[in-house]
């Protein structure tokens, strides 16, 4: 008979009730006796149901006795995983990378969408140029419409509240939101990225290094490239795009074989929606997927993986443009982050949506 546990992986974990965030529960909704490494035998679990998902949270049932009097609670998905037999059948690969609010400019952290000068002294916080915050979530508006142009966002790790505060407002021109360190929310304009005729080659780009004005990458099995470079012949993304910059050369030849892979089958998909793709992430080796957040078995590891967004659509609506042709993985976020949609060139499989 298969055993299901739920491992605790990071030493914040709190079960709670509902699945909300912790500064807005009750003492009597929480249980705090929680350490990392420790293991709870469970009968189900679920991260979503008929009306929606659990805003990335992990439902579980006990699969005997309780806690606190309750067999059944919710965990935020960062702090634990569901193994099968030793398995990880849960998070999904990619749904666990973190977020980060920067301040961009010197600025005033607000407890409601006004202008400061409406507010009273201690229902703000002067935050300076560069400061950051670990994300729990974020929103730019609710039910009731837009929040006057500020950015709500929950902090995450209770050592960074504020005041005692988790949940602060902030005007949009003066913080982003990132993901893996490139901006998610606001979102900028993509200048490149534009269709191309002769986009079906999969192969790289064999031109003289004076059509480039980049960065030059010495790349394992591809020799010189630059930033600016197509990864294949006449297609939209370049090894910047791949490279975070050019910052994360592939440690690898089968690393940069898997990038051109991608970058074929994403010019696919390019091409169909006909609207430029924002990559947010690509290529995350190690450090930078452990700083991320990213799964340990993630597809970015090896430039397998991509996290895109493409103003207009939601990752749901994208997923389903693809799904009846994508060789690998699709996969969409929950929460805040419903607009990046996930793809690989790993095993085919979908989840999310």
């Amino acid at each position: 008979m298969t055993k299901k546990v739920l491992k605790i992986l990071d030493n914040r974990a709190i079960f709670k009730r509902r699945p909300v965030y912790v500064g807005h529960l009750p003492d009597k909704e929480k249980y705090t006796e929680v350490t990392t490494e420790t293991e709870y035998e469970i009968q189900s679990y679920a991260w979503a149901d008929s009306a929606g998902d659990f805003d990335e949270h992990i439902k579980f049932t006990l699969k005997e006795g309780t806690l606190a009097g309750f067999n059944t609670w919710f965990i935020f998905n960062r702090f634990a995983e569901v193994e099968f037999d030793g398995e990880v059948v849960y998070p999904l690969e990619e749904q666990t990378a973190a977020q980060i609010l920067e301040i961009s400019e010197d600025t005033v952290l607000k407890r409601r969408p006004v202008s400061s000068s409406e507010l009273a002294d201690e229902e703000m916080y002067k935050a300076p140029k560069g400061m950051t915050f670990d994300l729990h979530s974020y929103a730019y508006a609710d039910a009731k419409g837009e929040f006057n142009h500020h950015i709500r966002f929950a902090i995450n790790d209770p050592e960074q509240y504020i005041q005692g505060l988790s949940t602060w407002y902030v005007y949009e021109p003066h913080a982003q939101v990132k993901l893996d360190d490139t901006v998610v929310y606001p979102l900028p304009k993509v200048k490149g990225n534009a269709p191309a005729a002769a986009a079906s080659a999969a192969a790289p780009v064999a031109v003289a290094a004076a059509s480039f004005t980049g960065t030059g990458l010495q790349v394992p099995g591809m020799g010189t490239v630059y930033t600016d470079q197509p990864i294949i012949s006449g297609g939209a993304f370049t090894w910047g795009e791949a490279t975070h910059g050019g910052s994360r050369i592939p440690q690898n030849a089968d690393h940069a074989k898997n990038i051109v892979t991608l970058a074929t089958q994403l010019q696919k998909a390019r091409e169909q929606i006909g609207k430029p793709f924002r990559v947010t992430s690509w290529y995350r080796p190690d450090p930078w997927n452990r700083r991320a957040g990213g799964a340990r078995r993630s597809q970015h590891l090896e430039g397998k993986g991509i996290d895109i967004v493409v103003e207009g659509y939601m990752g749901g609506d994208l997923a389903r443009q693809f799904v009846s042709w994508w060789p690998g993985g699709l996969g969409i976020y929950g929460g805040s982050r419903r607009h990046i949609l996930h793809l690989d060139v790993g095993q085919k499989r979908k989840w999310g949506f």
